[in-house]
């Protein structure tokens, strides 16, 4: 059972429709994921000299390290795009599912993972402990009430 509260689900009942749904991400992960590629082999491209040997970072001159540190952070940041899109659940990486939306996470979860997510926070205020390490947990697991 969901609740809707603060999140949105997208569920398609029709299996013609939940194709061309799943056809649609594949097209859009495939395209992400080789945009992400390219900035992966720019910036890994720095990391080896023209002879092929492996080059440490020390030796980059300013001008090289920052251009290799904006593909380093462009082709992470995709990946964070990615992995937080409606394109995959960012909990499994399954993207053929009906998907959840946590506002407060600024990420999609299948329905599944929604649901188990949901029962243990749940569980989680029922037993509500009070330990410092547990701050985080309370946290995420607000977030799914």
């Amino acid at each position: 059972m969901i609740h809707m509260r603060d999140k949105r689900a997208i569920i398609i009942k029709k299996p013609n429709l939940q194709r061309v749904r799943n056809s649609l991400r594949v097209i859009f992960y495939q395209a992400a994921r080789s945009e992400r590629k390219k900035f992966y082999n720019a910036w890994r491209s720095f990391l080896f000299s023209s002879d092929g040997t492996r080059r440490d970072i020390s030796e980059f001159s300013p001008d090289e390290l920052k251009e290799f540190r904006a593909f380093q952070s462009k082709e992470e940041n995709l990946g964070s795009i990615i992995r937080r899109s409606i394109l995959m659940c960012v909990s499994c990486g399954r993207g053929d599912q009906d998907m959840v939306y946590n506002k407060s996470y600024d990420a999609w979860y299948c329905t599944e993972c929604y649901d188990l997510h949901h029962r243990h926070a749940k569980k989680r205020v029922r037993n509500q402990s009070q330990a410092h390490e547990d701050t985080t947990m309370d946290e995420l697991s607000e977030s799914f009430l």
